[in-house]
Formats: C-alpha cells, structure tokens, sequence
C-alpha cells in the first residue's frame, strides 16, 4: 500500500517542491515504480536464503528488518536536509524503493505457508489490504489532514514503522515467531491438517496439503536442531467404488 500511494504523490512532490519540468519531475519520479524490476525479486532471494538457515523465523526477522528500513528511509524524506536537496531527496527515495519493494517480494515468500487450503484467498486479503490501506494513508497524510507533502512523507515513515511493529505478533505453532520458539509436539502436518475434516480427510481432500507440509519441513532452517526430526508418515485413503 505504501508504495502505491508513494507511486500515486511523488512526481507532483518532486515537481512542486524543486520546480522541475513536468517531464523531469515524471521521469524521476517513476524511477520509484521502475525499481520493481529487480527489487521484488530479491527480496524474495533475501527470505528464501535467511530460511535455508533459520527457517520461517529467519523470515521474518528479514521481512520486519528490510520493512522497517523502508519506513525509515520514507521518513528521512520529511527532513530538512533531505527535501532542500534535490540530489538527497533522489538518493533517499532510491534506497527508500529499494526496501519497500524488497519487502513486498518478502511478504510474498511468506504467504503460502499461512494456509495451503486457503492460499488464494490469503493472497486476496493481502492484496486487497495493501490497495485499501494505500487509498485510506494516501487520504490521511496527502489529502484531509493539514499537512505539507514532506510531513505526509514523514508521518508515513512513522506509521510504517509502527506496523511492521505487528510482525513480531506473528507465530506458526510447528515454527515459532521472531521471539518465540516453535511449542513442542506441533508438527507441520498438525498444522496444515487442522484445515480439514475427518469427513473431508476420509474423502481424500487434504491429500495436497499433507505433501505440502512434508516440503514445507524446510521452513525448520538448517539451524534447527528438530530439522531432522521423523519424517512425514505416508497416509493411504481408500477410494470410493461404484
């Protein structure tokens, strides 16, 4: 959400506050959205390596590190020395799209493992947030409240610090959280069981998800001393006859 609303306010920023030409003020202002070429990616690459070693706790701390650095670099742009500049007001706004976007890929690599079932529509609720949390910010901080653009972008830089806060709330049972160890016992089929029925189990719905959560066993991390623990045990279902 935050990068879209930045997409939607930053050239007019940049044309108002440096008296650019529209079609400099545009070129430098897309260079924000132009960094999803690359950035979303690797923020991807980014979780995915801090997982080959810590597992879903890796990620997240990856994930609350880089989203914390966007806020920070979205509130250095409300600062003095950085928006009378327009060489600082560039650089901060570079670095800026670089962890914002980053943590877009990295929030991405953490969404399928919240629900296999419901994975859809676990991605539809965070798609959906991010577009209404960008219309209600972008309301806020550059429409009603009476504000300047550079303490919209500061305010902005504060409010998303303080949401990436909640990640630290986040916690997978066979996993654990940034704080919190994994509760003993939960295992990664438990989890994604809990699903399904017995009815539904008996039918052969959750066939998916039980090799899903053999797979996802390697969310444990090499650094886990339980990454070894025994295998998935093989679950045969009887088919319906005629």
């Amino acid at each position: 959400g935050v990068e879209l609303v930045v997409d939607n306010v930053i050239v007019y920023y940049l044309y108002d506050q440096f008296r650019l030409t529209p079609v400099l003020a545009g070129a430098l202002g897309s260079i924000f959205g132009m960094m999803n070429i690359f950035t979303r990616a690797t923020g991807g690459m980014i979780s995915d390596l801090a997982a080959r070693y810590y597992g879903m706790r890796g990620r997240l701390w990856v994930l609350w590190i880089v989203q914390t650095l966007g806020g920070v670099f979205c509130l250095l742009l409300g600062i003095t020395p950085v928006y009378s500049s327009l060489t600082a007001t560039m650089v901060i706004l570079i670095l800026f799209s670089i962890w914002c976007q980053q943590a877009c890929g990295m929030n991405c690599a953490v969404v399928p493992f919240i629900s296999k079932r419901s994975t859809g529509l676990v991605y539809g609720l965070v798609g959906a947030g991010g577009n209404t949390g960008a219309a209600v910010t972008q309301a806020i901080f550059f429409t009603y409240l009476p504000l300047s653009a550079t303490q919209g972008f500061f305010w902005l830089g504060v409010m998303v610090i303080g949401v990436t806060a909640l990640y630290m709330a986040v916690y997978f049972p066979m996993w654990g959280g940034m704080f919190c160890a994994a509760k003993p016992g939960i295992t990664e089929e438990d989890y994604y069981m809990s699903e399904y029925t017995s009815a539904e189990v008996s039918q052969g719905l959750h066939t998916n998800s039980l090799k899903f959560a053999f797979e996802s066993k390697s969310e444990r991390g090499w650094a886990n001393p339980s990454k070894d623990a025994e295998p998935v045990r093989a679950v045969h279902v009887k088919g319906d006859t005629a």
